[in-house]
């Protein structure tokens, strides 16, 4: 992953599986907290995208960047 549209999908389908919805249903602007994502899971993907960027994330990340959209440019200016 490399760019902030690649980021952005990764994101989406990894927010779906875990609502069990498609991708597509998933919108980049919409507040993790308003998606169902809780503190577990937040520190979850956030290792997930440590391995997949090879960059330090913070736990605190989908709370400091509350969209998956800020999430990835937040991600693309950290691993630039």
């Amino acid at each position: 992953m490399q760019t902030e549209q690649e980021i952005i999908d990764w994101l989406r389908q990894r927010v779906a599986s875990k609502l069990d919805v498609s991708a597509a249903e998933i919108g980049a602007d919409v507040p993790f907290t308003r998606l169902g994502i809780d503190s577990t899971e937040a520190v979850v993907i956030t290792g997930e995208l440590q391995e997949l960027l090879e960059i330090r994330v913070p736990p605190t990340a989908l709370w400091d960047t509350p969209t998956i959209k800020e999430l990835a440019e937040y991600l693309l200016s950290k691993s630039g």
